[in-house]
């Protein structure tokens, strides 16, 4: 299925190549890896050291959609499961 970037928020992110371009704690910034899990407050991103878990609150990141498009997306919107995500109702900005 293919993912768009109007609606990535409301889709599942398990797979894709995540890269934390911002946080409040200056230690996650630049990680790079694919998100192996993710719970209602943290993602879990595998990189080649390891998984690492991310409070998805306190990250920007810049997502890989299959076809190579990159979005960022503030953690904040994909705050809560993938199933709960679908039943918030989000304004668009743009």
């Amino acid at each position: 299925m293919k993912i768009s970037p109007a609606f990535l928020t409301r889709h599942e992110i398990i797979g894709l190549h995540a890269h934390v371009v911002n946080s409040t704690d200056k230690g996650h910034v630049s990680r790079r890896g694919v998100i192996e899990h993710e719970s209602r407050e943290m993602i879990h991103l595998s990189t080649k050291r390891g998984v690492i878990r991310l409070p998805k609150s306190a990250c920007v990141f810049d997502l890989k959609l299959n076809d190579s498009t990159v979005v960022r997306v503030d953690g904040r919107l994909l705050k809560g499961t993938p199933d709960d995500r679908l039943k918030k109702r989000q304004s668009r900005r743009w």
